[in-house]
């Protein structure tokens, strides 16, 4: 998620810009040369033995089935989460009550709640489910203001800056909606899915990578596309340097495709296998680049994460892990901490320079582990069994 915000007393100028007034241009970047290997890290012997000790300071239990989604407030005393029971929860962690009694169901959906979250600042918060049905809260009261139905919804998430709500649906469109007036917008560039979506650093623009190999950088007030390519490939997650000069897609048969930020296709990035020609049956779940350095790290549905360096397009480092990689995150402003979320129940913490892992964040967990969010001081994660779990840092 994107932490740059616009320059103070712009927010109201910018919810209408969004909704329908000006707007500037995005940069363009360049490449490098040809891809290399470098080095392939496995988890050591003695931690893959280590049987998992519970280090969670507190743990909901109160879903029914999967817990597919978590969220944390930015004053980081709220946590909500969304389930296969078709329910919500709000979990007041600032409280040391008990559990249940800081928690509040929220109702009303009809299929398995998969996108939760809270606005910048915290005012406002959603759930969403499958089906597409999306319901606001005032989060000072818990007061529902706002229920929509939009169809088959495939990601759901907040501008990072003003309190703009968008989702991407199965029939190719993007909605939006301002709020408290839930003025809506919709943008239909294509009839495929938009897969994945990321906020360019202006927070007027919008990546998004589509299902049939379609890129778009989409003017949020023009509604228009102001960057158009399409890849070879079958698409599932799309990332952005920090400057937005490179943008990397990457789709179902591991390959990563980079595009500079005026639309050129520059090259492909596919980890070498011995007598295999790419590896055609893995995808990209997620891509984190670093907020400072020229490196990016993608995470596969198998079981590693590959590290990258973009202007050199070479390979540094391939994370191996017991399962397949949910979601990485490089760790606050650390030059060379990359934090990963892995199916066997483990969050890592590693350093890509020196390929080790330097911590682990354990939380007894009997069962996948389906989500993770962190903030400054707490890591939450959540489980196929129906546990969501809060870990305090340093």
């Amino acid at each position: 998620m994107m932490t740059d915000g616009a320059p103070d007393g712009r927010e109201e100028d910018m919810e209408g810009e969004m909704m329908g007034e000006d707007v500037e241009a995005d940069d363009e970047g360049d490449g490098g040369p040809e891809e290399q290997e470098d080095d392939i890290i496995d988890i050591p012997d003695e931690i893959e033995g280590i049987e998992d000790e519970d280090m969670s300071e507190r743990t909901l239990n109160v879903h029914s089935g999967s817990v597919f989604c978590v969220a944390i407030s930015g004053n980081e005393q709220i946590v909500l989460s969304g389930g296969e029971d078709d329910l919500a929860y709000v979990w007041n962690i600032a409280n040391d009550a008990n559990d249940k009694e800081d928690t509040k169901k929220i109702e009303g959906h009809k299929d398995s709640v998969t996108h939760v979250g809270f606005c910048a600042g915290d005012k406002y918060y959603f759930t969403a489910d499958l089906s597409g049905f999306i319901q606001m809260f005032e989060t000072a009261t818990h007061s529902k203001i706002w229920d929509f139905e939009v169809g088959d919804v495939l990601w759901v998430k907040w501008h990072p800056v003003v309190p703009i709500l968008l989702a991407g649906t199965v029939e190719g469109g993007i909605w939006m909606w301002k709020v408290p007036s839930f003025e809506t917008k919709t943008i239909q560039l294509s009839s495929a899915p938009p897969v994945d979506a990321a906020f360019l650093s202006t927070n007027r623009h919008l990546l998004v990578g589509y299902q049939d190999g379609g890129i778009k950088v989409l003017d949020l007030k023009s509604g228009e596309a102001s960057v158009s390519v399409e890849v070879r490939a079958e698409l599932t997650s799309v990332g952005r340097a920090p400057d937005d000069g490179l943008l990397l897609v990457g789709g179902t048969d591991s390959t990563l495709h980079l595009i500079s930020g005026g639309g050129k296709v520059i090259g492909t990035l596919r980890e070498k296998v011995p007598g295999v020609k790419g590896n055609m049956d893995d995808s990209v779940e997620h891509i984190a680049f670093h907020p400072k350095r020229h490196l990016v790290a993608a995470s596969y549905v198998k079981d590693r994460v590959c590290v990258w360096d973009t202007a050199l397009q070479r390979l540094r480092t391939i994370l191996t892990h017991p399962d397949g990689v949910v979601k990485t995150q490089w760790a606050g402003d650390s030059e060379h901490h990359l934090v990963t979320c892995c199916l066997d129940g483990i969050v890592r913490v590693w350093d890509v320079d020196q390929g080790e892992v330097i911590a682990e964040v354990t939380g007894g967990h009997s069962s996948q582990l389906l989500d993770m969010r962190i903030s400054e001081n707490l890591v939450v994660t959540c489980d196929d069994s129906g546990s969501v779990k809060v870990f305090r840092i340093s």
